[in-house]
């Protein structure tokens, strides 16, 4: 049978909300999560390859621009020779520099977007499982701390209302408070025994007939062993 050894039922009590607000807590936490792998995936998916493929869109724009521009520059001749037109041939390869890499970017956007939902596969399969297994424990674990504290508190009660009665019962047998039922102090226990030593010696002393010298004598006696009883329990006080 199994058995155990609980020595304090408050910590018991106060480790159920613990386990609750464990529970609360990972789920805000699975949930911030998730929220944020699906930002990203939004971002790779749609808002990356939209902006990249814009900058594709004015990179030709800007390739055409440059290139009409340097044509124009060749059309020109001064004094019978065509300028050499440096800055529009640079302008012109810088425009197609930036397309190179808007191209570039929307590739890669493309590359990203497959690893990252992959990524996002693997988390969401692991993570799954361990909710699945949150999901399914911690409501075991609050429902038997739960049976756990009403099994110990009913315990607790039942101990005491058995003390309780204990107590009830020898106050109606023996008309005293249980309280009281301890051994006497000491300097009552001589006061008692003093008081029935001095009526034994008197009930010894004392014989049929008028009184005599003995019975006098035994008086005196008792009337010592009473007045002696008073010193001995102050004593025993002090």
């Amino acid at each position: 049978m199994p058995r155990a050894n609980v020595r304090s039922l408050d910590s018991v009590q106060r480790f159920r909300p613990k386990v609750a607000q464990f529970e609360e807590d990972l789920g805000s936490a699975l949930t911030s999560l998730r929220q944020e792998i699906s930002r990203t995936l939004q971002w790779i998916d749609h808002d990356c390859p939209a902006y990249w493929q814009n900058q594709v869109r004015q990179g030709f724009d800007r390739v055409a621009e440059a290139r009409t521009t340097l044509m124009r520059k060749q059309m020109i001749t001064v004094a019978g020779h065509r300028a050499e037109c440096i800055d529009e041939k640079k302008a012109l390869a810088k425009a197609k520099q930036n397309l190179d890499i808007a191209q570039e970017k929307v590739q890669a956007c493309r590359q990203w977007s497959i690893k990252a939902h992959h990524a996002a596969d693997e988390y969401t399969a692991r993570v799954g499982r361990v909710e699945q297994a949150v999901g399914r424990g911690l409501p075991r674990i609050k429902m038997m701390l739960d049976r756990m504290i009403a099994a110990l508190e009913s315990y607790a009660q039942v101990q005491r209302g058995a003390v309780d009665d204990l107590n009830a019962s020898v106050e109606f047998e023996t008309g005293i408070p249980a309280e009281l039922m301890a051994a006497p102090p000491k300097a009552e226990a001589e006061a008692a025994s003093a008081d029935t030593l001095a009526t034994a010696v008197a009930a010894e002393s004392v014989g049929p007939g008028p009184a005599t010298g003995v019975e006098h004598e035994a008086g005196a006696e008792k009337e010592s062993v009473e007045s002696a009883a008073p010193a001995a329990a102050t004593r025993a006080h002090s």
